[in-house]
C-alpha cells in the first residue's frame, strides 16, 4: 500500500468497496490525502508507516469492529491523538454511546450525507490541531500537554510516579552518524517506552516527549520500577543495531567529545530519574521536575543503563 505524506491525512477503514471509493473521492476532492484500509490489520500497518490526523471507520462490519479498534488506538501512546469518526448503520442510541466511551470523537449515520461528514471532519481536524502539541519526531505529546498533565496529577494527590528518561552519548552518536539516524533512535526509544507502559503500566499512564532525547512518563508507584527495568533492558538489547558493524564490534565510536577532542565514545546507554509521591507531597511541579532531573543526571554518571529512584521521606530543602 502506498502511503502519501500530508499534514491532513485521513485513514478510511471501511469494508464496503462503493463506500471506500465514495469517501476517497470526497476527501481527495477537498485536498486531503486519503488512504483506504479494508481490515483492522491493514489499518494498523498503515498507521505504523506514517502519521494520520483522522480515521473514518465502520462501527461494525464483517472484518471491522469499530469499538475494538477505537480502544486499541486509545491505548497506544503514539496513536491516541488520532481523531476517530464512526460510520453508524444503527439507530440504537446505546451503540453510539458505546462508541464514544470506546474513544470515538464523533459519529455519522448512514446513509452518509457528504456535507455533514465534511463538516464533522473539518471540525475534528481543527480540534486536533488546536489540542495537539506533538513532537514531530516521536508524535508524542510535547511540553504543553506534558506540563498540563503533570499539574493536574500533582493537584489530585493521587498515587503518582514520574520517570525522566535521557540518553547518554546521544550527541556524539548524532555527530558520527547524522541527525536522520539520530531521529531513528529517538523514534525507537519512543516505541520501547510506549510498549512497556502498555504492557506493564496502567490505562491512565502518560508519556510525553520533552525534546531531543528526553522523555517523561507518568505512571503509579506500584508499576514504576518494573517499567524502568524493562525500558532499560529492551534499550540495551536493541541499541547496538543502530551502529555500524565495526563500531559494534569495538564497543565504541571514535568522534569528538563535548570539549572537541577525538575520543572513544561508548555505545549509548539510558538513564532514568524516578520520583514518586509515596512518602512526600509536592505542591508544585517544579519540585518534581528538579528532583527527577538531579536523579537522572546522577544516573548518567554511572556509565550504564539504569534508573535511580528517590527514596527519601522529605523533598529537597
Amino acid at each position: 500500500m502506498k502511503i502519501p505524506s500530508s499534514e491532513s491525512s485521513i485513514l478510511i477503514l471501511v469494508e464496503d468497496s462503493p463506500t471506500q471509493e465514495f469517501l476517497s473521492d470526497l476527501f481527495r476532492g477537498e485536498g486531503y490525502d486519503a488512504v483506504i484500509a479494508k481490515s483492522q490489520s491493514e489499518a494498523l500497518e498503515a498507521l505504523g508507516q506514517k502519521p494520520f490526523n483522522l480515521a473514518i471507520l465502520d462501527f461494525e462490519s464483517r472484518q471491522i469492529k469499530g469499538i475494538e479498534f477505537c480502544k486499541s488506538i486509545r491505548r497506544n501512546f503514539r496513536l491516541r491523538h488520532i481523531g476517530l469518526i464512526l460510520l453508524m448503520d444503527t439507530k440504537d442510541p446505546l451503540d453510539k454511546i458505546k462508541g464514544i466511551y470506546a474513544g470515538a470523537d464523533d459519529y455519522v449515520n448512514k446513509p452518509i450525507e457528504a456535507a455533514e461528514l465534511l463538516a464533522r471532519v473539518k471540525s475534528s481536524l481543527v480540534r486536533i490541531t488546536r489540542d495537539l502539541d506533538a513532537n514531530p519526531v516521536s508524535k508524542l505529546p510535547g511540553n504543553v500537554s506534558l506540563l498540563k498533565e503533570l499539574e493536574e496529577r500533582t493537584k489530585s494527590q493521587l498515587p503518582m510516579a514520574v520517570g525522566y528518561i535521557d540518553l547518554s552519548k546521544f550527541k556524539e552518536f548524532n555527530d558520527r552518524y547524522g541527525f536522520e539516524k539520530g531521529d531513528e533512535v529517538i523514534g525507537h526509544l519512543a516505541v520501547i517506552i510506549s510498549k512497556t507502559l502498555e504492557t506493564l503500566g496502567n490505562s491512565a499512564d502518560f508519556l510525553g516527549h520533552i525534546g531531543g532525547d528526553d522523555f517523561l512518563l507518568i505512571t503509579t508507584p506500584d508499576c514504576i520500577e518494573d517499567v524502568c527495568k524493562k525500558i532499560a533492558e529492551d534499550f540495551d538489547k536493541s541499541i547496538a543495531s543502530f551502529y555500524r558493524q565495526e563500531d559494534r564490534e569495538r564497543g565504541y565510536i571514535i568522534t569528538k567529545n563535548r570539549i572537541g577532542n577525538l575520543a572513544k565514545i561508548p555505545i549509548m546507554s539510558l538513564s532514568i530519574g524516578v520520583v514518586t509521591n509515596e512518602h512526600q507531597k509536592f505542591s508544585h511541579i517544579g519540585e518534581i521536575i528538579q528532583i527527577a532531573t538531579d536523579l537522572k543526571n546522577y544516573a548518567k554518571t554511572l556509565g550504564k543503563s539504569i534508573y535511580v529512584k528517590d527514596r527519601r521521606k522529605e523533598p529537597f530543602a
